[in-house]
């Protein structure tokens, strides 16, 4: 019998982080979960470190490939999930015992897709809560809309809970930052039902030196090239929405 959900953590150079991570995973009051630890040919002792949490609990699979990136990490993982639901969780971040909990109640009892929550993002010199909102449901209009404006909704996957079936064509691209970006919209474009709460259940550490501050500093095009490919999709499909989607586009190059 498949898990409830399958839980996805790409795992290279976080030896210092991936114990809390881990360890917050298996803390969840959701239990029935499989979590899913793709060693993506980390030079540290992180491999190790997974093997060692697979064979202590059952519910841990561990996958060791070549590097290729958090895309291709997520992917290896993807192909081994059979979780009703899918989650992502950085291995440099940790979530809170309930978040898959509530997530998934979420999704079945408003019969969901996708559900969210909000997070916490711990930057160097200060900290950011997000969200203080009550459960709100939309159809998939009137969460692209939400989610294009910048509110209730986010473009990462990090802080989702996401029917598999959704993710069976849908596939992140190696080799691009935002990939994220690349992927959220299709899948609310997939869906019927979109729920998200208020509630910051998910840890993010905003470290220096990161994949993505690496873009930003080196002011890749990967971000004009994800949000033209958003545009052309919104601009067909949901035309009413093309000057909220003409903006991040216009932000992208800038």
């Amino acid at each position: 019998m498949n898990p409830k959900i399958s839980i996805i953590v790409p795992v290279y150079k976080v030896e210092p982080y991936i114990r809390k991570c881990v360890d917050s995973i298996l803390a969840q009051t959701l239990t029935d979960f499989e979590l899913i630890l793709v060693d993506d040919g980390s030079p540290d002792k992180c491999g190790e470190i997974c093997d060692e949490y697979a064979s202590k609990d059952s519910r841990v699979i561990v996958v060791h490939k070549e590097n290729g990136g958090l895309s291709s990490a997520r992917n290896a993982g993807l192909e081994k999930a059979k979780g009703d639901y899918i989650g992502f969780v950085d291995s440099d971040d940790w979530i809170e015992p309930d978040m898959y909990e509530l997530l998934y109640d979420m999704c079945i009892k408003n019969n969901c897709e996708i559900a969210n929550c909000t997070s916490v993002i711990y930057f160097k010199n200060k900290t950011v809560k997000n969200g203080a909102h009550s459960l709100t449901i939309h159809d998939k209009t009137q969460a692209m809309k939400a989610m294009l404006e910048g509110k209730l909704y986010d473009e990462v996957v990090w802080t989702k809970l996401i029917k598999r079936s959704l993710l069976k064509e849908i596939r992140f691209p190696v080799g691009l930052i935002y990939e994220d970006t690349a992927i959220t919209y299709k899948l609310i474009h997939k869906s019927n039902r979109i729920c998200c709460i208020g509630a910051p259940k998910y840890h993010y550490i905003k470290r220096e030196n990161s994949t993505m501050d690496h873009a930003i500093k080196n002011i890749r095009i990967d971000g004009v090239l994800i949000y033209d490919e958003m545009f052309k999709f919104i601009e067909k499909n949901y035309p009413e929405l093309r000057n909220l989607v003409t903006l991040k586009l216009a932000n992208s190059a800038m």
